[in-house]
């Protein structure tokens, strides 16, 4: 029996990568099928409970995004990074005092896109939306991205429009598991967030050795 050459087995290679390439294509579109799928279901019962429940309010009565501009993509989450960014404050603040700068982080989320790259042309204006009027209104923005910098949920580079322009955001489940490996987030908050990520489908808090 003859034995397989090296230039053989690269051409039976060859021939096996398409497979494989193709089965995996296959196995993804199968996969947003049944999300797709699993979604319709979702919506359906959603409408059927609205039916029931709101018999007479139609779309128009409501803000949906389909239809409608001006809206945003955000973490299901995000209530709880607010609320953890406000407890583990006091950690980068003198003299410990908390801050809430959960507020802040929303009016970020309020202004990213896709690229995870917020502008601030107008400072005022962006301090207004978090809440800060009076004189030191400017200031106490800057104040609280420095906080959320330090607690690695950001980080802002110099602009025309001043020092602190360009703000981007991090992952803030990286940032959350950070501070909860530092044990700066009580074991309860961490685990309301561990458990609404599972909840929505969001591995972003496992380990990888879990995907293993």
């Amino acid at each position: 029996m003859k034995s397989s050459t090296p230039a053989a087995k690269t051409k039976a290679t060859k021939k096996a990568a398409p497979s494989v390439a193709k089965a995996a294509a296959s196995a993804a579109t199968v996969n947003a099928k049944q999300s797709k799928t699993r979604l319709s279901k979702i919506q359906k019962n959603t409408l059927a409970l609205r039916k029931h429940h709101w018999p007479n309010v139609t779309d128009d009565d409501l803000w949906i995004r389909h239809g409608r501009n001006g809206f945003t993509t955000i973490p299901r989450t995000l209530p709880l990074f607010m609320e953890i960014i406000d407890a583990a404050s006091k950690r980068v603040t003198t003299g410990g005092k908390s801050v809430p700068a959960g507020k802040v982080y929303l009016v970020l989320w309020s202004r990213v896109f896709d690229e995870g790259v917020v502008k601030i042309e107008v400072e005022a204006a962006a301090a207004r939306e978090a809440g800060y009027v009076g004189e030191r209104n400017v200031t106490t923005w800057r104040q609280h991205l420095t906080v959320l910098k330090e607690l690695g949920f950001i980080d802002f580079k110099e602009g025309a429009a001043g020092p602190y322009q360009f703000v981007l955001l991090f992952n803030p489940y990286h940032a959350a598991k950070a501070l909860h490996e530092k044990g700066w987030i009580q074991s309860a908050t961490y685990d309301a967030l561990f458990e609404r990520a599972i909840e929505i489908g969001a591995t972003d808090l496992e380990d990888e050795d879990d995907d293993e």
